[in-house]
């Protein structure tokens, strides 16, 4: 009967101890879920603040104006939709080759599974005279989306390269 008890006590010591243990665990799991939710809430503002800089781009006339704009909303959120795009085409108005061709670059590597950022980049190099690297990145946009063939046969920026495709 000693024993019994014995034993008795030492299950609950150990279901006390386990009991703890747990309660403990759960806490620091509530702790990382409310952190979550805190990172997750901040990131959705900063995501939704620079889509709104960016749908505010494409009425602003001034192309000063809106690179500023448009770099702040992408500095924010990289990762926003159409940002880096968007910025590339303003930088292309503004004669600024190379910048657009980094803009569109980030698209292409934040987004690759958007063949508009192939399309995107392949006209940047087609403006700036790199035809190859072009029907490069339209190829990619193809294997991405097989589907966008229509859309490159229609696009007419494309007109005098899409037979190389």
């Amino acid at each position: 009967m000693s024993i019994l008890n014995v034993l008795v006590a030492f299950l609950g010591v150990f279901i006390v101890g386990f009991a703890l243990f747990e309660w403990r665990r759960l806490r620091r799991l509530r702790q990382d879920m409310e952190l979550l939710e805190e990172r997750t809430g901040k990131k959705i503002n900063d995501h939704l603040r620079a889509t709104h800089r960016i749908l505010a781009s494409y009425h602003v006339q001034d192309i000063d104006q809106r690179i500023a704009l448009l770099e702040s909303a992408v500095n924010d959120c990289p990762e926003a939709f159409n940002g880096q795009n968007a910025l590339g085409f303003a930088y292309l108005e503004k004669g600024e080759t190379q910048k657009a061709l980094d803009a569109f670059t980030n698209a292409v590597a934040l987004h690759p599974l958007e063949k508009a950022s192939y399309f995107d980049l392949a006209f940047a190099h087609l403006q700036a005279g790199n035809t190859d690297l072009a029907v490069k990145y339209l190829r990619k946009a193809l294997k991405v989306d097989p589907t966008s063939r229509a859309d490159l046969m229609a696009d007419k920026r494309f007109a005098g390269i899409v037979d190389q495709v």
